[in-house]
């Protein structure tokens, strides 16, 4: 007979073999929470999306360089050429990718990819796995064990879906290998639309061109002929030996003014004086522009007193804009605390705010400006932060919106404004000047604002103030800022069909000096 405590150890076994409830009815609660669910139609309609569905998610990145290389072979074939749009659904980010990296390595003072050790190409691999289970929509795996992580990278994927069997670092499509190099470089693939090259003696015919336009050489920030002017001049200055010995005669002959300054500039503490005798004699500090009509245009004599008066003008308002600066916390080089000091203790108020007030000038000298203007800029699109002559562009501001306002019907004028109108009109007058508040530009509207530019100057270095449209400048400022975020791999807005489309157009990525 057995003991009491075999008895009690085999009623114990027979217990522990007894399964739960939950676990034995697991099949049949699985049915009924089924039967529970709504169901899902699966039509034919579905069917088909959702095979679309999956076929979409081959992402580009999926398929080796031989494929890619392949489809744009076949690309060139049928096209004439082997530069497919950024919008081409198959070729179109992956050609643009490989030219961004192409950039990238040639900024490094590279042509192709270095080859790696074992170690790094082990990096290449983890990364690859990471953005193939991205693509696919799969959950993040940055949380496996690198030995796992790495064996999921080598691990075969469905060939049939992506022409790959493992992810190693050559099966990035996207990794420029000197062989790689070498067979798109055999197809005649362009890495890069550079800008047209203009030789000296174009920029000179140019320069003569416009002399005979305007009747005047033009100045500094006049777009790329004046920045082009303005090293010659420095040149000059410098008494460079190749440019003494086979351009200068050649600008001398068709009367370039070389020369960058044929005056004496003052010291701070001599205008300063100029501001306390002024002061002293009119017992206010409100210098007046000598020249209001022409906006303070560059006097034919530079030596004269109507040309002093006018820097003098010019020194009281940069005290005022450099003032401003600094309320804004913007440094300023030219006050400084001690400058400041002295300015107060001469009673002297400085302008917190802008005058942004339109003169009421007679019509006659405002087309004259309009005209000046013309000759100058070669339009009349007047940006509406446009100051020079008298406030020109709060005045063209003002007249697109009562021009608005009689187009609307709702404003009454008289037959003489309408006659004006239609004299504005026939001087080619844009009549949609309006101020930022109205709606800023979208980026394509500022792109070709920018094939005009070129389309008139011949290149797409816009200087920072340009005075014909400020906002250009500043939007091409901010396209190199964000180009420069993201070839860093910081967030940026720049886009592979932006960066393609500025490109083409022969948009410089680095500005040059003077821009």
């Amino acid at each position: 007979a057995a003991s009491p405590s075999e008895i009690a150890t085999e009623q114990q076994k027979k217990t522990t073999e007894i399964p739960f409830l939950e676990q034995s009815l697991e099949t049949e609660l699985r049915h009924m929470v089924a039967d529970k669910l709504p169901q899902k139609s699966t039509n034919s309609a579905q069917l088909k999306q959702t095979s679309a569905t999956e076929e979409t998610k081959v992402s580009w990145r999926q398929l080796d360089f031989d494929t890619m290389f392949q489809k744009l072979v076949d690309f060139k074939a049928q096209k004439g050429h082997p530069s497919p749009p950024v919008k081409h659904p198959e070729l179109g980010r992956w050609v643009s990718e490989l030219r961004l990296n192409k950039k990238m390595l040639r900024e490094k003072g590279l042509e192709y990819e270095p080859e790696l050790s074992m170690e790094e190409d082990d990096k290449h691999t983890l990364a690859a796995a990471v953005a193939m289970q991205r693509d696919r929509g799969e959950e993040a795996i940055s949380t496996q064990p690198q030995q796992q992580l790495k064996d999921s990278a080598n691990s075969p994927i469905d060939t049939t879906a992506t022409g790959n069997t493992s992810h190693t670092r050559n099966n990035i499509n996207t990794i420029l290998t000197q062989s790689r190099v070498t067979r798109l470089d055999s197809i005649s693939f362009t890495w890069a639309v550079l800008p047209v090259r203009v030789t000296w003696e174009q920029r000179l015919e140019e320069l003569r061109t416009f002399k005979e336009r305007h009747g005047r050489f033009p100045s500094n920030k006049e777009g790329t002929i004046g920045n082009w002017l303005k090293g010659q001049r420095k040149l000059y200055t410098k008494k460079d030996a190749d440019f003494m010995a086979n351009r200068c005669a050649k600008l001398e002959e068709l009367g370039v003014p070389l020369r960058q300054r044929n005056y004496t500039a003052l010291s701070w503490d001599d205008r300063f004086q100029q501001l306390v005798e002024f002061g002293r004699v009119n017992r206010h500090f409100k210098v007046p522009n000598p020249a209001p009509d022409n906006g303070g245009a560059i006097l034919e004599d530079p030596n004269s007193g109507a040309a002093d008066a006018n820097r003098f003008y010019k020194f009281t308002q940069k005290i005022h804009t450099e003032y401003r600066a600094l309320q804004r916390g913007v440094p300023s080089t030219m006050l400084t605390e001690e400058r400041i000091t002295q300015l107060q203790n001469i009673g002297f108020e400085f302008s917190t705010k802008a005058d942004k007030t339109v003169p009421d000038l007679d019509w006659s000298t405002r087309i004259q400006q309009l005209e000046a203007f013309l000759s100058e800029m070669g339009h009349l699109r007047v940006d509406p932060n446009y100051d020079k002559y008298s406030n020109l562009g709060g005045w063209a501001v003002e007249m697109s919106e009562r021009h608005r306002r009689w187009q609307e019907g709702t404003e009454y004028l008289l037959p003489d404004m309408v006659e004006k109108f239609a004299q504005l009109n026939a001087l080619g007058f844009s009549f949609d000047v309006f101020p930022s508040r109205r709606g800023e530009r979208s980026w394509e509207d500022s792109f070709n604002l920018l094939l005009l530019y070129r389309q008139e100057t011949g290149s797409c270095r816009v200087p920072h103030h340009y005075k014909a449209d400020c906002r250009l400048g500043s939007w091409v400022a901010v396209q190199r800022k964000e180009y420069k975020l993201l070839a860093k791999g910081k967030p940026s807005r720049m886009t592979h069909e932006h960066i393609q489309r500025l490109e083409s157009i022969g948009f410089e990525w680095v500005a040059r000096r003077g821009d």
